[in-house]
């Protein structure tokens, strides 16, 4: 019998009052600048689990933000790695991708580097904290399905019902935290909101705790085109919330126990940057000027010309250029012409009845699905918005064939992503007993 051990924690990432006074903008709908908050209607937190065998040790913390930049994340993994001690390849940092967050990602209007560094450093206490918590635990697992909740905005008949959820309680059966993994958009509070909240999912969390206490950590699934039935208000937020608890609570009264060493494997992914809406010498020209456009993002000036755009009413092109500015400020890698954008991707596993697979993105339903299925555990996980959040990957099939006016497409890495990202995490898997990739050849 493998030594489990397990610890959990929950700091708010709220907004102080200076931080909303200086100008925080919501994430998730909408254009740039059109959504700015003054006030907060629920804590959006960083809640985080550790899990550990003895020879492994890894965390899952899941923020409530619609997005983070890739500077945002790299800040929290080394502070995190810094207080634990652990690589940062161990570091599953995820997004409850709340459309009613703080816009971490500077697509929507941004915030200040003051509220990031805020929102850094109480993400990093999170993991220290969970980590120092760390006792001997036993845990129990629990799928099920739950229909009619959620409806495939692209039209398609399919969603992912499917809903896992991981238990760890003391050797005296005192509630250490819970893991729930399920695919819905959490926009339910809609479009037209403009109060901070972790929308459903800051339901289901309290929801759980209070059932069945502990640190309730909720990671999306497969979310690309998976969005609530119910939606545009707080009434909506609080049905979707109640329902996805009620499931896993139900689900955790007969959760089987299970036990095993942890596999956890971590690989570097890169994903070329492609602009199929562009001339090929327009695409050949923006490759050419990334080293130039990433100068220009550290020093501002992309930020700047969004906010000058937007003065003068050019929304639209503001938030493109926000969209340069994001993929200008990561390192890009540049080779014969073509950009690249380095990413995580990943593989996890606990003893023989419980696998998962971490996605850096938004993975639509059609390629989640066979993903998840190809897995041979009893219970599977499908981690996404997992150590990136680089919008949104499609199966080649669905490209540009209208669904749902290709919004999807727009906000994507390219026709290609879904399948590098796909074949990067069956790769993964069928050699998950090697060594992972060191974090030197992660960064």
């Amino acid at each position: 019998m493998t030594t489990l051990a397990a610890g959990a924690a929950c700091v708010s990432i709220a907004p102080r009052p200076d931080d909303l006074r200086a100008g925080i903008y919501l994430g998730g709908f909408g254009s740039y600048r059109q959504r700015r908050s003054r006030a907060v209607h629920d804590d959006p937190q960083c809640r985080a689990i550790a899990i550990s065998d003895g020879e492994t040790t890894f965390v899952i913390a899941a923020l409530d933000l619609v997005g983070a930049s890739g500077p945002l994340f790299a800040t929290i993994r080394a502070e995190a790695a810094r207080i634990t001690g652990m690589p940062t390849s161990n570091l599953l940092i995820s997004c409850t991708h709340s459309h009613a967050s703080p816009d971490m990602q500077g697509l929507w209007g941004g915030t200040t580097s003051a509220y990031e560094t805020h929102v850094a450093r109480q993400a990093a206490s999170a993991i220290g904290e969970a980590c120092r918590k760390l006792a001997p635990a036993t845990a129990a697992a629990a799928t099920t399905t739950l229909a009619g909740v959620v409806r495939n905005r692209r039209g398609w008949p399919e969603t992912d019902d499917t809903l896992t959820a991981l238990r760890f309680v003391t050797r005296t059966g005192a509630a250490i935290g819970t893991l729930v993994n399920y695919a819905c958009h959490p926009t339910a509070s809609g479009p037209t909101n403009t109060e901070i909240s972790r929308d459903w999912c800051g339901i289901t969390n309290d929801t759980i705790d209070a059932a069945i206490g502990g640190v309730t950590v909720y990671v999306n699934g497969a979310i690309g085109d998976a969005n609530p039935v119910r939606d545009g208000g707080f009434d909506a937020v609080r049905v979707t919330g109640d329902a996805v608890a009620a499931s896993a609570i139900t689900a955790l009264d007969s959760a089987v126990a299970i036990d095993g060493a942890i596999t956890l494997h971590t690989e570097r992914l890169e994903l070329p940057i492609n602009f199929e809406g562009l001339s090929t010498r327009v695409q050949g020209a923006v490759a050419k000027a990334g080293p130039a456009l990433s100068v220009l993002s550290k020093t501002g000036g992309m930020r700047a010309a969004s906010v000058a755009l937007h003065a003068v009413g050019r929304s639209d092109l503001a938030q493109i250029v926000a969209a340069f500015d994001g993929i200008s400020e990561r390192r890009m890698l540049h080779d014969g012409g073509q950009s690249s954008l380095p990413t995580l991707c990943g593989y996890l596993r606990l003893g023989s009845d419980l696998e998962g697979f971490v996605a850096p993105g938004e993975v639509l339903t059609r390629l989640g699905l066979p993903l998840r299925a190809s897995l041979g555990a009893r219970h599977r996980l499908f981690l996404g918005l997992t150590h990136d959040t680089l919008g949104y990957f499609l199966p080649e099939d669905e490209w540009m064939i209208g669904r749902n006016n290709n919004y999807e497409e727009s906000v994507s890495m390219g026709k290609r992503g879904g399948t590098l990202l796909a074949e990067a995490l069956m790769r993964i898997a069928q050699c998950a007993d090697a060594p992972t990739a060191k974090d030197e050849e992660l960064a």
